[in-house]
């Protein structure tokens, strides 16, 4: 063979030293001259296609008269005349093995001139000048013009230049285009013995590669064939049958000079015809959207299994490359975790020690294979089990047969996907019914192929069932008829004349290959099957394209096309036992069956399942597809498991990942509803995995806040009385197929049965009327009875999430990322989730992936950016509560002594860093290399703890860490070298603010409570006291006077109260609780009581002080001396930051306060503004009628005022306070007070009480790291946060208010889930004393944060322009942005459970378009991560801002004059929106698990 990347035409020659290289096939053009001096100074040295090129377009568009036309035929006749002799001169010459065409079979199948009457292709007619010409190919007779493309005869075989058609030298041109493009391998299955694959899979020797189905017409099945170079001996080595295509070409046309292309070489270089489930030939559009195995997916290996070589010899070569290598697995672990990043670095991978004690580990093996295939045999039963009784089979009658047949049926049949096989052997076992009559269930084997298919002509000896003769089969694609290209407009004429002729000679050119059955895809001409008949070839027409293909794999033959049948050699294939069998079905319909019978075993095979129920036929090939992937699967997962002498250890361990799983699925605690028939259901054979139940349905995830906003029920379940529903669904979706009857001459319409002449008037009339009553019932019956077919492609019926076919399939989440490459520190391949099917799409095996995406050096990033190899990437996939990162080393080449043929198996082993010890290296055998990589990911996500044999290299005890958990997975080929480390993830749970607003409850002791109702009461009492001496020292004039009468008046009325009060607090001691709550009525009591004594205290003491001065009484002094004297002012025993003498309100006592900031100085409490001014409102009694209210009293005024803006509905009215005291005055305007005031009355759990008692007391709070410049305020409960608005905001918020409360009434109504951090006020406060003048706009939001022990604080905006904060030794407490974010994504990423992702980019969703909608941008999402809890909390702030011209002008000079790569953080509402969803929702990626995709969420 030459260069498999080339076309092969024909077997390679010896030519002269002077002509090494082949000739090209090529087009002549042009003149006599041209030709001849083309021909004789033509380079050798430059290489051409080899292909034909077609006629220029100038030939083609050039519009010649007729006389033109003829003179150019007679002048291009005779050129090419001289040209053939010249250049067949020449060639005879170079290379005297090519043959003339004229002593060829060809020509004797050409058409006969007198049959060609017009051209075949333009049917214009022949005359004079118009000369008639044969295509050298298919005969047909043409015009010049029609027949004007010339190749190179050298390229067949063949002196000299050929003359083509359009339609052939466009074929020829296609082959050797797709020669070139694609390698081309030819394989051939060799005799494999039956038993190669046995129950206990013990299988020392592995099948021999199968062959591939060959289908020439329209290309290869597979384009994935390696070099021959890189190909394993027992792929690439020769068959150990003799090969038919040798001896067919030998025969025909001598040895040495074959005269047709090869179809070994064309089989592999053209287009599928099957549909390949886990690989693809090129990328298409739809692949671009998979992870970077799959974009480049091509079949066939690299490097693959290589079972003749002998293990040790391997295993040996290794350990000669491993003591060149000093490092230790510990040290290459500890530098993986100080650089987890990097891919590839100069660091040695010690390979494991092969000084081991080999009986005492075979001994170990078997042991452990017969405990494994006992248990995985047990599962399977069960799961047999359970889907049967969902499919409502009978299992006395069904089960035994089934499980018989699925074992037989996977020991023989098996499959090589290095050679181009898919990687699932339930596409090479048909399951076919046959609905009998009656008589007992069974099923049948045939080790080859059964369709209902029928032969065309029916022979004696085929009528006898029990007759089997030996058939050679030829298989073609297309028709057998006149017309080559179907659905051609052509005037009956020239087929009347040329149709018989030109069969003739396409049944001689069959009948020269000796078949004996012709299997043809679509119809075969009525003359031409005649003809056949004639030569005694059977012929089946009409048969699909899915059975060719299975009876190509089974016989060998090579499905080729009628009109290629003259470019390639057609292999013939052999079908030792053919017969055709008529099965009686239960309607009394007669069942034809083609049966190609007693083929290779591992090919594949038919079962034919016998039965009297067509519902339950229809329901047992089901089950047995879906079982033979099961048995199929258990084989290679034993033999993996057996290799490393796996143990499950059902005990506690010290193993993170095994634990968490252990903790739920062992829990003592009680169990849903839910997680009692998940663990009383079989959904994996496998004894080592286990499933954990879903969040959600445990009895901690139904009290997750999210559970409310997703459909109830979350997972579907298959209840008891479920079964007989499915039962009555196919009883009423199958439609029995009346019996078929004979029809019988009086059941005929009279109008059929009325000669020409007798037709009345009325039978015309009534067979006009009834005439297509029969054709509509016809009709009517086939289209329900399609149903049947509809009910056979449905998996199952029921929705049951515990089905256990609905668990074949596992979604991971992909990325990759290279610190070398331009797009760090982002990523290459950006995380997201993609869905496998065990054995089917989107899945390969694990040899497949390792070859192609591991140890392939050409492999390139798919990431247009990145130009750095991906063996310097590392790859995650991430599933349930692991990661799996993927890196290729490359050991040191000049250290590399291994043999090439050995460098090509993959060799594999496992290293515990914690005990400095490595399992034995262990060869990929063919089970291993064909294990499905989604398998394989399942085993180390959903694996329970398992140990497996290590033999430590020194005395030290023997390892006891998880074999899929705690180890290094290592895979060496070549001097490549592949780690999968594991490493054990904490996904988060997603928390929005509450829609409904709580504040904590806070208990207080009784005694607490009394001793500060005592303590006011007393000091109360005391300055009563004080005043009573003093003014029992007045004269009886003086205590008449209305100043003392008004001071006593309020001293008795403190002293009422106060001794009221020291009653209460002794009554609060009374209770049975020791503590009592902050919502209960005592505490408010309490606190209104101890708010009211300490105002009628600060009351009288002003009182006493403002007017002691005044009251003057004579007094005498201890000489005896009379003077007059005043009252003692009365020490205020209050703070000075507390205006008291503001007058509490009714409704709620609160008072004003002044904070000190961090300098000492005293500044208002905007939280106690707020709060006294709502706390004066009544809202029932505010006036309509006056605009300005006043309540005045001695201490304080108080002012109110509606107004209306002129922009807003009457509905939307500001509301203004004013108040004061002697040193200082407040405003409060506060905006939309009705609408807010609903608002909280709606969100706020405790009511408008509890929001005011919560602003009454306030702090100051500045959060590290924003970059607003606003002052911010925090309730001291934590629970609201008053921050600075800015006078943009603030015309902002007066504009999309409106909408704003109607949507978060909506959410709330309607639970819609949303991010807003919702906003409970906004006001404007104005504040004027002796020394301080304030106007600031304010609004009162709620904490998102409260309640929650947060350890770091992210502010996400989606943007990366200018989006770094600097941060230092406190880098925790600060507020970082998107770069440091980012700036370390890889290692890490912040990954969240399904149903938090889906609840979090449905908020996000919501939120993101109504605030566009409302020209908002320049929002963020503010991000709490709760490490304690294992929460992100998440809400979006900062949203005031609309898209005005001084934004847009921002956006716009940020983008001209400071260039960057990234946009600016202010866009359009519309651009903001996009960008800032696309970004969250790459920031927190979703960690999928066993149930994704199974229930009411959708996670991505």
């Amino acid at each position: 063979m030459g260069d498999a990347s080339e076309l092969q035409f024909f077997e390679k020659l010896e030519p002269p030293p002077e002509t090494e290289e082949p000739t090209p096939v090529s087009v002549s053009s042009g003149g006599y001259f041209s030709n001849i001096i083309g021909q004789i100074f033509r380079s050798d040295g430059s290489p051409q296609p080899n292909g034909v090129v077609p006629p220029t377009e100038e030939r083609q568009n050039l519009e010649r008269t007729e006389s033109g036309e003829s003179r150019t035929s007679e002048e291009s006749g005779f050129q090419r005349s001289l040209t053939d002799k010249f250049t067949g001169l020449l060639k005879s010459k170079v290379n005297p093995q090519l043959k003339d065409y004229n002593d060829s079979n060809f020509k004797q199948y050409w058409m006969p001139d007198s049959t060609g009457r017009e051209c075949y292709q333009c049917e214009e007619r022949f005359t004079t000048f118009r000369r008639r010409h044969h295509c050298r190919l298919c005969g047909q007779i043409f015009c010049a013009k029609c027949c004007s493309s010339h190749i190179d005869g050298a390229a067949l075989g063949y002196m000299g230049e050929l003359r083509l058609c359009d339609y052939c030298a466009r074929k020829v041109q296609r082959l050797a285009e797709e020669g070139k493009q694609t390698p081309t391998t030819s394989t051939t299955r060799s005799q494999t013995p039956v038993n190669s694959r046995k129950i206990s899979f013990d299988r020392n020797t592995a099948h021999k590669n199968s062959d591939t189905v060959r289908t020439v017409s329209n290309g290869a099945i597979w384009s994935l064939c390696p070099p021959e170079s890189s190909m394993p001996p027992e792929i690439t080595s020769p068959p150990q049958l003799g090969s038919r295509r040798n001896s067919l070409a030998q025969s025909s046309n001598g040895p040495g000079v074959p005269t047709i292309l090869s179809v070994a070489d064309l089989c592999a270089s053209n287009s599928a015809m099957l549909t390949n489930s886990h690989s693809h030939p090129m990328i298409t559009e739809e692949e671009e959207s998979g992870p970077d195995w799959f974009r480049t997916m091509h079949p066939g290996m690299d490097g693959v299994i290589n079972n003749e070589t002998s293990d040790s010899a391997d295993v040996f070569a290794y350990a000669n490359l491993a003591g060149a290598i000093t490092n230790e697995f510990t040290e290459m672990m500890d530098a993986r975790a100080a650089e987890p990043t990097s891919a590839t670095t100069d660091r040695k991978i010690t390979f494991p020690s092969l000084s081991l004690d080999e009986s005492v580990m075979n001994a170990a093996k078997e042991e452990q294979r017969d405990n494994l295939e006992e248990l995985f045999r047990r599962n399977t039963e069960r799961i047999l089990d359970e889907v049967m009784k969902r499919e409502y089979i009978r299992e006395d009658k069904w089960r035994d047969l089934i499980l018989k047949s699925v074992y037989e049926v996977v020991e023989n049949v098996t499959v090589n996907v290095p050679s181009g096989d898919t990687m699932n052997i339930a596409d090479y076992v048909h399951v076919k019914k046959v609905h009998k009559k009656e008589g007992k269930v069974d099923s049948e084997i045939i080790w080859g192929v059964a369709c209902s298919r029928s032969l065309v002509y029916k022979s004696l000896s085929e009528e006898d069932e029990s007759s089997h003769t030996t058939e050679s089969i030829m298989i073609v694609s297309g028709s057998i008829e006149y017309e080559r290209v179907s659905n051609k407009l052509s005037s009956i004429e020239p087929i009347i004349v040329q149709e018989e002729k030109f069969l003739e000679k396409q049944i001689d050119r069959i009948a020269t290959k000796r078949a004996s059955l012709i299997l043809v895809e679509g119809g075969v001409s009525h003359i031409a099957a005649q003809l056949l008949h004639k030569r005694g070839i059977k012929v089946a027409v009409n048969v699909k394209m899915s059975i060719l293909q299975r009876i190509s794999r089974a016989t060998g033959a090579d499905i080729v096309s009628n009109s290629d049948s003259q470019l390639v050699e057609q292999n013939l294939g052999c079908c030792p036992e053919f017969q055709q069998r008529n099965m009686q079905q239960e309607d009394g319909r007669i069942k034809t069956l083609m049966i190609f019978a007693d083929c290779q075993k591992e090919t594949g095979c038919t079962v034919l399942l016998h039965g009297d129920d067509l519902k339950e036929l229809v329901a047992v090939k089901r089950v047995v597809q879906f079982l033979v992937t099961i048995v199929y699967s258990n084989y290679l997962e034993q033999s993996y498991l057996n290799a490393f002498n796996t143990t499950i250890a059902r005990r506690q361990s010290d193993c993170v990942v095994c634990e968490k799983r252990r903790a739920i699925v062992y829990s003592q605690g009680e169990k849903t509803e839910f997680e009692k028939n998940l663990y009383a259901t079989m959904l994996s054979s496998s004894p080592v995995i286990e499933f954990e139940p879903p969040l959600l349905e445990t009895a901690t995830g139904r009290e997750c806040p999210l559970i409310a906003y997703f459909k109830q029920p979350l997972y579907k379940l298959l209840k008891p009385g479920d079964v007989e529903l499915i039962k009555q669904g196919y009883e009423e979706d199958i439609v029995p197929i009346p019996k078929k009857e004979p029809l019988l001459v009086d059941r005929r319409h009279a109008f059929a049965q009325c000669n020409r002449g007798a037709i009345l008037d009325n039978v015309a009339r009534s067979f006009r009327l009834f005439g297509g009553i029969n054709f509509r019932r016809r009709t009517a019956q086939i289209v329900k009875h399609r149903k049947i077919v509809e009910t056979e492609k449905q998996p199952f019926r029921a929705k049951d999430v515990l089905d256990p076919r609905v668990h074949q399939t596992l979604a991971v989440l992909f990325g990759s990322f290279s610190r070398k490459s331009p797009n760090a520190p982002y990523f290459c391949v950006r995380p997201w989730v993609v869905s496998m099917q065990y054995y089917k799409d989107h899945d390969m095996t694990i040899g497949e992936f390792l070859v192609k995406f591991c140890f392939n050096r050409s492999y390139e990033c798919p990431s247009s950016n990145c130009e750095v190899p991906m063996l310097d990437h590392s790859r995650k996939l991430v599933y349930g509560k692991v990661c799996v990162e993927i890196s290729t080393q490359t050991v040191n080449e000049a250290e590399n002594a291994i043999e090439s043929e050995q460098q090509k198996s993959i060799m594999t082993w496992r290293n515990c860093g914690k005990c400095n010890c490595s399992s034995q290296m262990v060869k990929f055998d063919k089970a291993i290399w064909h294990l499905s990589f989604a398998k394989f990911l399942e085993y180390i996500g959903n694996s329970c703890f398992t140990t497996d044999t290590i033999y430590p290299i020194t005395n030290q005890n023997q390892c006891s860490h998880c074999f899929f958990h705690e180890k290094l997975y290592f895979f060496a080929m070549d001097n490549l070298v592949t780690t999968f480390k594991v490493i054990a993830i904490r996904p988060y749970s997603v928390v929005f603010s509450p829609i409904i607003c709580s504040v904590k409850v806070l208990k207080v002791s009784r005694k607490e409570l009394s001793d500060d109702v005592s303590r006011i009461a007393t000091l109360a009492l005391t300055a009563c006291e004080d005043t009573n001496k003093q003014l029992a020292e007045l004269d009886e004039e003086v205590q008449i006077t209305p100043i003392v009468v008004k001071l006593a008046g309020a001293i008795r009325n403190t002293m009422a109260l106060a001794s009221e009060s020291r009653m209460f607090a002794k009554n609060i001691l009374s209770g049975d609780e020791d503590l009592i709550r902050s919502n209960d009525r005592l505490y408010r009591e309490v606190t209104g009581t101890f708010m009211k004594v300490r105002e009628v205290t600060y009351n009288l003491i002003a009182l006493w002080n403002e007017n002691c001065a005044a009251i003057k009484y004579p007094k005498r002094t201890p000489e005896d001396i009379q003077e007059i004297a005043t009252l003692q002012k009365l020490e205020n025993p209050f703070p000075s930051h507390l205006h008291l003498a503001i007058k509490l309100q009714p409704r709620l006592g609160v008072v004003v306060r002044d904070i000190q900031d961090t300098r000492g100085n005293f500044k208002p409490d905007i939280g106690s503004i707020i709060a006294y001014a709502l706390s004066a409102v009544d809202y029932n009694k505010i006036p309509e009628a006056a605009d300005t209210v006043s309540m005045d009293s001695a201490s304080s005024s108080l002012k109110f005022s509606q107004m209306d803006d002129g922009e807003n509905l009457a509905s939307s009215q500001h509301l203004e306070v004013e108040f004061e005291d002697e040193s200082a005055s407040y405003y409060v305007k506060m905006l939309y007070a009705e609408k807010f005031r609903k608002l909280r009355e709606l969100l706020i759990a405790e009511g408008e009480e509890t929001f005011i008692r919560s602003l009454s007391n306030s702090t100051f709070w500045t959060p590290q790291g924003g970059k607003s410049g606003s002052f911010f305020y925090r309730t001291q409960d934590d629970r609201f946060v008053v921050k600075q608005m800015s006078r943009f905001e603030i015309q902002s918020f007066v504009k999309f208010a409106p909408n704003y409360f109607d949507y978060l009434t909506t959410s709330a109504t309607e639970s819609k889930l949303t991010t807003l951090c919702k906003v409970y006020g906004v006001f404007r406060i104005g504040y004027k004393s002796k020394t301080t003048t304030l106007k600031v706009d304010i609004l009162v939001m709620e904490y998102l944060f409260y309640n929650h022990n947060v350890s770091q604080v992210w502010d996400l905006k989606g943007s990366l322009r200018n989006r770094l904060a600097s941060t230092g030794k406190s880098a925790n407490e600060m507020v970082l942005l998107d770069e440091n974010f980012v700036k370390d994504l890889w290692n890490q990423q912040l990954y969240v459970l399904p149903h938090s992702k889906a609840a979090m980019n449905q908020a996000i969703s919501n939120d993101s378009h109504f605030l566009s909608s409302q020209y908002i941008m320049d929002y963020s999402l503010l991000v709490g991560v709760d490490d304690d809890n294992g929460e992100l909390i998440l809400g979006i702030v900062d949203y005031m801002r609309t898209y005005t011209l001084d934004k847009k002008l921002e956006s716009w000079v940020k983008i001209v004059a400071i260039p960057g790569a990234h946009l600016p953080t202010i866009l359009s509402p519309e651009m903001y929106c996009a960008r800032f969803s696309e970004a969250i929702d790459s920031y927190f990626p979703v960690v999928p698990d066993q149930w994704t995709g199974l229930g009411s969420i959708r996670s991505y």
